[in-house]
């Protein structure tokens, strides 16, 4: 802060260190216009404008008589590595910084072979602004990186609740060993909507798309309401858990009011102007739960329990919840 307001002064005495900045300020408004009206430049135009925050601070450095005499001004070249780092990436940020190396070493060889145009008096107060105020940047960069790290890790973590039940999905976060739980009293339903493959024939994708988010949005409602897991949806297919992957003693009553709520709803309301009927079956028993996969993972159930409650809903009749004895 302190050589720029000196430079300001100097200008009119044509100072070649204000030359620079000014130079550099008008690089920058170009730069500037250039990405407004060149998006797709974006990755060109901030190498170059990195490139000349290097190039002035180490030019300012050298007409000013050496690292003391400018009061430290290379410093300000730190911008091109920390730029990099939050717009480019970490390779691209460790090529800068070795950039900014050399020009460091050049800040410090290159006076001693050329002779500056110009010394300019220095002051403790000035390094020490210059200190200052490169530190107050690298602070505000990295906040800004910090902040746009935790943002990206919400919505991580947000993803991963919503594609897995809470428990598994911290216990997958905090252990790397295969996730397999026995449970002993579970109970499982299936629902599918009564000749969806004729129906779909005639409909668009988006209206196909529209109608199963309809159903199963409002299915998901009463799953949340009654706190049972539902584990997916194939097709038009749709399965819900009660006792998993938290054991619950009144498992079988609470997927048998689920069974109502959405038989209900589908024989009371049109679905995006079409009457829908469905095929619901029930069983309950043993099960193995569990989370398949590496890449597309997700969180499973298998066994005879979930065998039989898919054959309920296959072979039952349409509009009715047929409920094996187990049940």
């Amino acid at each position: 802060m302190a050589r720029s307001i000196s430079t300001v002064v100097e200008f009119s005495d044509g100072s070649v260190a204000a030359w620079v900045d000014l130079t550099a300020s008008l690089a920058s408004m170009v730069l500037l216009f250039v990405l407004w009206r060149k998006p797709l430049w974006f990755i060109g135009i901030v190498n170059a404008a990195l490139f000349l925050a290097l190039v002035e601070a180490l030019s300012a450095s050298v007409l000013l008589g050496g690292l003391v005499p400018s009061e430290m001004v290379i410093l300000w070249g730190i911008i091109a590595v920390v730029g990099a780092l939050i717009m480019l990436g970490i390779r691209d940020a460790f090529l800068w910084f070795l950039a900014y190396m050399v020009a460091l070493a050049l800040a410090v060889a290159l006076p001693n072979w050329i002779e500056a145009p110009e010394v300019s008096d220095w002051s403790p107060a000035g390094i020490a602004t210059t200190v200052f105020g490169v530190t107050a940047f690298i602070f505000a960069g990295m906040a800004y990186f910090v902040r746009q790290r935790d943002r990206l890790q919400r919505e991580s973590d947000d993803l991963l609740h919503n594609i897995l039940p809470d428990e598994i999905a911290r216990r997958l976060k905090t252990d790397t060993a295969m996730i397999a739980d026995d449970y002993e009293a579970v109970s499982i339903l299936f629902a599918d909507v009564v000749d969806f493959t004729p129906m779909s024939s005639k409909m668009t994708p988006a209206e196909l798309v529209g109608l199963l988010n309809s159903l199963f949005t409002t299915f998901d409602t009463f799953v949340d309401q009654l706190g049972l897991e539902k584990i997916k949806t194939v097709g038009d297919a749709y399965m819900v858990a009660s006792g998993v992957p938290e054991a619950r003693s009144d498992h079988a009553h609470a997927i048998a009011e689920l069974a109502l709520l959405i038989r209900d709803h589908t024989a009371e309301k049109m679905i995006n102007g079409h009457r829908l009927n469905l095929r619901i079956g029930i069983n309950s028993g043993s099960v193995v739960a569990g989370v398949v996969g590496t890449d597309k993972f997700a969180y499973d159930l298998w066994g005879d329990t979930v065998n039989t409650a898919s054959r309920m809903e296959s072979g039952g009749i349409p509009g009715a919840i047929q409920v094996t004895g187990a049940t």
